[in-house]
């Protein structure tokens, strides 16, 4: 691998564990939740937003991909890993550029309160 196919890589913000008790599904705080991730990832300046889904939860899986989430090019072939698949959502085009760490704050505690 080289330089730039690393950076590509590893450029990205990883969520993990990203999960809505029952009693708190459908009132569109999961979506919230990927919002704020994927504002953070392209303020920072992160290619993308990478998720790990467990194969086992189709709806899990459904609500990702109905966020504009993907299969990310690196999820592991279902032969070799069939619990679970890494999905992606792209947060900055090539040449898009991220805010200062100042409007970071500020555009995070605005959506977070709204």
């Amino acid at each position: 691998m080289n330089d730039a196919e690393y950076i590509m890589l590893t450029n990205s913000l990883h969520g993990y564990e990203v999960q809505v008790e029952a009693e708190g599904r459908r009132r569109g705080l999961g979506q919230r939740v990927l919002k704020v991730l994927e504002k953070l990832a392209h303020s920072t300046r992160m290619r993308c937003v990478r998720l790990t889904a467990l194969t086992h939860n189709p709806s899990a899986v459904a609500f990702f991909k109905a966020c504009g989430y993907s299969l990310d090019e690196t999820s592991p072939p279902k032969e070799e890993a069939s619990h679970y698949e890494i999905l992606s959502k792209t947060t900055i085009q090539d040449g898009s550029v991220g805010d200062t760490p100042q409007t970071v704050g500020d555009n995070l505690e605005q959506m977070v309160i709204s």
